[in-house]
């Protein structure tokens, strides 16, 4: 769970032959290019609906949930708001385990801002993300966050490949 310039180059280091077949998908709901069934929407392209998905992966507290969205190859790289990047997805598993056990319950609302764009076998989306929180002594957090999802098309599935999440620094109040 997790900087624009670098997601931006990896994109582009990804797909420098296809740049000019970008195909914007910005559709917020499913529709009759989106399906919304789940057993369906790997196959299809990602969009909003997909992204809700993983999201609601994660906030069961358990990373085996959102484990059938990754790449499992050991090289990814998967920024998260803490702690800062995890190496491949069994990094991931394990490091977000431990966070997701100081929590009592967890809440993803993908912002009306989601947008994917698909180049050939890549798409990468960006969205800011409303997370509420509960841990275990029962405090309750909100927190607003950003959000850039980079899928790789493998086979009829489209695999996260590299994400990165992060909470905006406040300010220091003068």
């Amino acid at each position: 769970m997790g900087h624009r310039l670098l997601v931006l180059a990896v994109v582009l280091l990804l797909v420098p032959s296809r740049a000019g077949s970008e195909e914007p998908v910005t559709q917020g709901r499913a529709g009759a290019d989106h399906p919304a069934s789940s057993s369906r929407r790997t196959a299809s392209l990602p969009d909003k609906a997909l992204m809700q998905e993983i999201n609601d992966a994660w906030a069961t507290l358990d990373p085996d949930n959102a484990a059938r969205y990754y790449d499992k190859s050991p090289g990814r790289v998967f920024f998260d708001v803490a702690p800062l990047k995890y190496t491949g997805w069994i990094a991931y598993a394990r490091g977000a385990r431990e966070q997701l056990a100081t929590y009592r319950s967890m809440k993803y609302t993908v912002g009306d801002d989601a947008v994917v764009h698909v180049a050939g076998d890549i798409a990468w989306g960006t969205a800011t993300l409303h997370l509420e929180t509960v841990d275990l002594a029962g405090l309750t957090q909100v927190t607003e966050l950003r959000w850039t999802p980079v899928w790789q098309k493998e086979g009829s599935r489209w695999l996260l490949v590299h994400e990165h999440l992060s909470a905006p620094v406040e300010p220091p109040k003068q």
